[in-house]
């Protein structure tokens, strides 16, 4: 059975932490049910994890090419991966996909947090082994002491919001294309099987619903991210943008930003890009360069608007709101999102900074967007915030909450050598006599940035020299993303598209 997630960014952990994966290089049954047991256990709540025999590690890193499994060992394996379940006490059967990998055969075993935690498995596989409670509170398998057990039935007694089920919706309202778009996006081996079985099938396959066959229902992740309107079951499910043209507040434009999770993400952002972000140059007489910045740093305001979306409660009916004041001494963007952060994280936390606490109301939401490359591994939000700014010569951002945690407020102030028109022209682009594949590439940016994976599928040709070009003159900029890099089209990019001839 395929997995929704692409294989070579799970081996290389691109789109999912080192820690939740065990490397195996070859079938060892007890160290197996030790594994699963603990992935299902998941004390350190990151939502899943995914045992893979075929391949060697040396700390924690693959060893490639994969040491493989041989062929005729596959089935042999996978009958005592049942036999192994059935030992596992409340019994638990996660996904087993066989796959071929850099030319070897290897077996990916998916296991997601258990509904009854917590599990134990024998210590060994002899006659009268002594049952366990195994976890992995880093990333090595232990057998839980005291403290963790107790952890981990308080742990068992909370059920984040996305994944539970959604018991006003129907099968139905999962759509279809939404999903087949999704799987091609991360180029999962379970797009084209996609369009062979039933919608109620893949739902199961993907792990988004939940049920008997004849009572089968989203899981509210499914809906955030697969349902064409899911502000039908989430109100919360909205971004209200309001633009500021004066310092009173009376001269005001807004937008509205609808549907899946991810979507709203990128029209947000397309729109932040094309219009409010705006590139200046700052001339030094004493230095032959010139020091471009932007107003807002498009990769700050991404990881706020992500952050938004991603940590809100869905249970709240509150839209998000995103306030641009373009006029005045105090310009600035606000990011509003409701409710606060999750405890141990205070107003005096978020004054300093300093936000370490890994509580997450939408566990599986998290997952998901990283697959896209929307949202980065744990605890990187802020740090990546801060840099971004301090690149472009910003303000640091204002976080702040209240002592209720009704509301979580992040304000970017403008770059202080902005200039006060709001409608600044950009830094004189000229006229550009750009090739058809360099307009091509830009016209493919402006609607999304690309990740630098994804060139090749989307561009006939080497297009790397034209990429150079655009990126030595500005029209586009670079992203670093881990283990790749996202290419976005800069304001000056989009001036050259309008220009070119």
């Amino acid at each position: 059975m395929a997995l929704p997630i692409n294989i070579e960014d799970l081996v290389n952990a691109r789109t999912v932490e080192s820690v939740r994966i065990e490397f195996k290089r070859g079938w060892n049954p007890e160290e197996a049910i030790r594994t699963i047991c603990a992935f299902a256990n998941d004390i350190r709540e990151y939502g899943s994890g995914y045992l893979i025999v075929g391949i060697d590690e040396k700390e924690g890193t693959p060893i490639l090419p994969p040491y493989g499994i041989q062929a005729n060992q596959i089935d042999k394996i996978q009958k005592e991966f049942i036999q192994l379940c059935h030992q596992i006490q409340p019994n638990i059967f996660p996904t087993i996909e066989p796959i071929e990998f850099q030319e070897q055969h290897i077996i990916v075993i998916w296991v997601t947090t258990g509904e009854e935690r917590p599990y134990s498995a024998p210590s060994t596989l002899g006659g009268k082994a002594q049952r366990r409670i195994y976890v992995r509170p880093s990333s090595v398998t232990i057998p839980a002491t005291p403290v963790l057990e107790d952890q981990l039935r308080e742990l068992a007694a909370y059920k984040h919001f996305d994944d539970r089920v959604n018991t006003k919706s129907n099968i139905d309202d999962l759509d279809l294309g939404l999903i087949q778009s999704y799987l091609q996006e991360i180029k999962s081996n379970l797009y084209e099987e996609a369009f062979k079985i039933p919608l109620s099938e893949l739902a199961l396959k993907m792990q988004i619903a939940r049920g008997t066959a004849e009572n089968l229902k989203p899981l509210n992740v499914g809906l955030l991210m697969f349902c064409k309107s899911p502000e039908k079951y989430f109100e919360g499910c909205v971004t209200n943008l309001v633009e500021f043209d004066d310092e009173a507040g009376t001269k005001y434009s807004e937008k509205k930003f609808l549907g899946p999770v991810h979507t709203q993400i990128r029209q947000i952002m397309n729109y932040l890009n094309n219009n409010i972000i705006k590139e200046f140059v700052r001339k030094d007489t004493s230095r032959a360069e010139s020091n471009r910045f932007v107003n807002y740093p498009y990769q700050a305001l991404e990881e706020a608007v992500v952050n938004a979306l991603y940590h809100r409660s869905y249970g709240n009916p509150t839209p998000n709101e995103i306030r641009i004041y373009k006029s005045g001494n105090d310009r600035r963007i606000e990011i509003l999102s409701y409710p606060g952060p999750l405890p141990p994280i205070d107003e005096n936390a978020l004054v300093q900074l300093k936000i370490t606490a890994r509580n997450y109301r939408n566990l599986k939401l998290g997952d998901w967007l990283k697959n896209l490359r929307l949202a980065e591994k744990y605890a990187t939000g802020i740090p990546t915030i801060l840099n971004a700014l301090e690149t472009n010569g910003s303000p640091k951002p204002i976080l702040s909450t209240d002592a209720d945690r009704s509301h979580f407020l992040v304000v970017f102030r403008i770059h202080p050598d902005a200039p006060d028109e709001p409608n600044h022209p950009i830094d004189d682009v000229g006229v550009f006599a750009l090739s058809n594949s360099q307009q091509t590439i830009l016209e493919k940016l402006i609607n999304e940035p690309i990740v630098e994976t994804e060139i090749e599928t989307l561009f006939e040709g080497d297009v790397n020299d034209d990429l150079g070009f655009l990126v030595k003159n500005d029209l586009v900029a670079i992203k670093q993303i881990p283990d790749s890099k996202l290419f976005f089209i800069t304001p000056k990019g989009k001036n050259a598209l309008k220009s070119s001839f």
